[in-house]
């Protein structure tokens, strides 16, 4: 299936360890805003016992490569590329945050790459909150803290938080209010009735960055798609439930295998 070895590609990625096999299903990953491949570890260890993993960094994110992208089209446009240069049959996508719109996007605008579609912890409209996109440019880590205090269970490893803090933060203040300025102009409403692909959307049943009651609105207008809201947790519920959230994605990708 892939047509271009991956220390030919220009940005960073992550992998299952078990070598590509053409008779598998491909999963590739799409992280949310100031994040990188390395949130989905729990899904690229456990996932590729079955199936071919693959979690890139968008552009700006993780090692060194293209600039950052200041909207949620571009980001898209870019993944695009990516796909069409690295794949020769559909693969499925699964994005968080972000990631969901920029998946949502790519289903929209070039559904043929795609067998499936997984969105987790995301929404047709990703608004935030003006004193988050406000600390970002004025008190950078405390407002990632405060933004990842948020993200998480309560009930969550501190140590879990604290890492994803890092990984925002490593990301840079640039990216990172680009990144979430972006969602704040996203806007996917008017065009939810155009995907066809088959789609799996998940979240935490107590998200507060991106409430059930979004998920649900994206369920009620994508046909063909299925909702699983997750007790006791947050808005990472694919780091804080990774099992349930595996079995999900696995039972999704098999049936429609």
């Amino acid at each position: 299936m892939t047509i271009k070895t991956l220390k030919d590609l220009t940005f960073g990625y992550q992998e299952g360890k078990r070598a590509f096999r053409n008779d598998r299903p491909t999963l590739l990953m799409i992280h949310g805003a100031g994040g990188k491949s390395a949130i989905w570890s729990f899904q690229l260890t456990f996932l590729n016992k079955e199936i071919n993993t693959y979690a890139i960094d968008l552009p700006g994110h993780g090692q060194p490569g293209e600039n950052a992208a200041k909207r949620i089209s571009e980001y898209t446009d870019w993944l695009i590329r990516v796909i069409e240069a690295w794949f020769k049959e559909p693969i499925y996508i699964m994005g968080n945050s972000m990631g969901g719109a920029i998946a949502q996007s790519l289903a929209i605008k070039n559904a043929q790459l795609l067998k499936g579609l997984i969105l987790i912890g995301t929404g047709a409209t990703l608004k935030v909150a003006p004193q988050f996109l406000q600390g970002l440019l004025d008190n950078f880590k405390n407002t990632v803290a405060t933004i990842m205090g948020y993200a998480y269970h309560e009930n969550t490893d501190k140590n879990l938080i604290r890492e994803g803090s890092k990984f925002m933060e490593e990301a840079g203040q640039s990216v990172v209010h680009n990144d979430f300025s972006a969602c704040n102009d996203f806007d996917s409403r008017g065009d939810l009735d155009k995907i066809a692909t088959p789609s799996l959307i998940i979240c935490g049943e107590e998200d507060k960055l991106t409430p059930p009651d979004e998920s649900r609105k994206l369920h009620k207008k994508i046909k063909n798609s299925a909702l699983k809201v997750i007790p006791q947790a947050g808005h990472m519920v694919m780091i804080e439930k990774y099992e349930e959230v595996n079995e999900l994605i696995l039972e999704f990708i098999h049936k429609k295998v």
